[in-house]
């Protein structure tokens, strides 16, 4: 059994044009996940995909929301 602090987290990451890079958020949210002590356990990036667009738009967002009721993850 885990902890209380000790959390299992899952990383989603998006930028809306094929010009940006997911990757300071990735290092930004992989050092306050560390500073926590927590657990990366997945992530799911959705490149390139407007936040305007529903969960069937986005297949990452969906995957993540399906871990989440799964219990897969905890934050």
């Amino acid at each position: 059994m885990r902890a209380a602090h000790e959390k299992r987290v899952g990383l989603y990451l998006r930028v809306s044009t094929d010009d940006q890079t997911v990757e300071n958020q990735r290092q930004a949210l992989t050092e306050a996940i560390a500073h926590r002590g927590w657990e990366i356990v997945d992530e799911f990036p959705d490149e390139g995909i407007s936040g305007f667009k529903g969960r069937d738009k986005r297949p990452e967002f969906d995957r993540l929301l399906k871990a989440v009721t799964r219990r897969k993850i905890d934050a």
